[in-house]
């Protein structure tokens, strides 16, 4: 049930992982040179789903290019996402991802262990920001988890470079932005991530329970504040 979990989640939030599905690992630009005829082979058994293809023609003795190591670690990383892998298999395919460089299969070991060791889970994601990925849901994550433990300076960094990354506005990053830079006492950058956090009126009524906590006692009547209250009340 875990690993149904799982992998419905990386079908939402993490499509790069391209996991269960094997005929998407073709990238959308080929990563291989004409004279590389490996890497073109690959490539090939890549666009018809053959990704037991090419795990077979491996050679580890064999020393590939990045353009072939691309398609060998999406191959594995497409193994890791079947119904019939079991999660042993599922790590070890992931490790062996991460050996051909395919740096996403560290979402792949988060996911795996979040629930049963969530430090050890973290510990992935922290290496996989280390790649500087062009993908905003480690940080998230991390910038989360760095909240709840009021690791606030840490938690900062990491929503603020998931907002560089993100190919789309998260009102939800918005609202972790705005606890955060107004317990650090950024306060102009609080009130710009709040007002755009509330643009959908969904943090609304956590913005009033928030208002109960201790840091954030007496937010209602503070000037660059206040005037969120004033909304929340008319849409009551």
């Amino acid at each position: 049930m875990e690993n149904k979990i799982y992998r419905a989640i990386l079908a939402i939030i993490v499509p790069s992982l391209f996991i269960g599905v094997p005929e998407s690992i073709s990238s959308q630009y080929s990563p291989c040179i004409k004279s590389d005829t490996v890497c073109m082979e690959f490539e090939q058994l890549a666009e018809a789903g053959q990704v037991d293809a090419i795990i077979k023609k491996i050679d580890a003795a064999a020393q590939y290019s990045e353009g072939a190591r691309h398609y060998i670690g999406m191959a594995y990383l497409s193994l890791a996402g079947r119904e019939e892998t079991t999660p042993e298999q599922e790590e070890a395919y992931c490790r062996k991802a991460l050996e051909y460089g395919s740096n996403q299969a560290y979402m792949g070991l988060y996911f795996i262990h979040a629930q049963k060791d969530p430090e050890k889970a973290l510990g992935f994601l922290r290496q996989y920001v280390e790649t500087k990925p062009a993908d905003s849901v480690p940080y998230v994550i991390l910038g989360e988890s760095e909240l709840e433990k009021k690791n606030y300076k840490l938690a900062d960094a990491y929503l603020r470079e998931s907002k560089k990354v993100a190919r789309a506005r998260s009102t939800r990053v918005d609202w972790m932005l705005f606890q955060v830079n107004y317990i650090l006492g950024n306060d102009q950058f609080a009130v710009e991530m709040l007002e755009s956090a509330l643009t959908d009126r969904r943090f609304e009524p956590e913005l009033k329970a928030l208002a109960t906590d201790t840091p954030f006692q007496g937010i209602e009547k503070r000037p660059e504040f206040k005037k969120f209250f004033t909304t929340t009340k008319a849409h009551d």
